[in-house]
């Protein structure tokens, strides 16, 4: 069974904290660090200060859904109620195939000429966005040292499995940003 945690700023800031410390461990150290908007523009700008970040955009299709009016709801359900949505989502999810999500737009000037690449998101459920991004990168820049690196892997074959991760599968996260974190 799937556990949901809720990370505040604090706990978040500490999580981020402890990923730049398991890459770190590994031995690669990044001369830039490329965070998948918008969660992995959280977790990158935590990571590695004195490196450079630059950001992607690449959104999976339920993201935009979880605007807006729904997330006013949301944050005024009784927290088993959303840990109990995130789980049947979760389900639903397992349920699917993934499929990449193919990237079309430009990636980031602050890449050119860059040694070691850190691709950092905040989840990877079905890893199709993580595998787009790391795709374009690799292809633009074949030179490139590329690593991927997530807080949580919410499924059990995602398309991608970045090099780094803290939580793996039995875990759901809800970050200080989600729709259903309470204010």
């Amino acid at each position: 069974m799937k556990k949901v945690l809720t990370f505040d700023k604090l706990r978040f800031a500490v999580e981020c904290r402890r990923l730049e410390t398991v890459v770190a461990a590994s031995g690669f150290v990044p001369d830039v660090v490329l965070g998948i908007e918008s969660g992995g523009r959280y977790v990158a700008e935590l990571l590695f200060d004195g490196v450079e970040h630059c950001y992607v955009s690449l959104r999976r299709p339920g993201t935009a859904a979880k605007q807006g009016a729904l997330t006013k709801v949301l944050r005024r359900m009784p927290r088993f109620v959303n840990d109990a949505l995130r789980l049947a989502e979760s389900w639903v999810l397992s349920r699917r195939t993934p499929r990449p999500a193919g990237f079309h737009g430009d990636l980031p000037g602050g890449l050119d000429g860059k040694q070691a690449i850190l691709i950092v998101d905040d989840a990877v459920d079905s890893g199709s966005t993580m595998l787009s991004v790391r795709d374009a990168v690799v292809a633009a820049f074949p030179q490139a040292h590329v690593r991927c690196a997530a807080i949580v892997v919410t499924t059990d074959k995602p398309l991608i499995v970045p090099d780094y991760s803290l939580y793996l599968k039995n875990f759901l996260i809800r970050f200080p940003w989600s729709a259903d974190m309470k204010k």
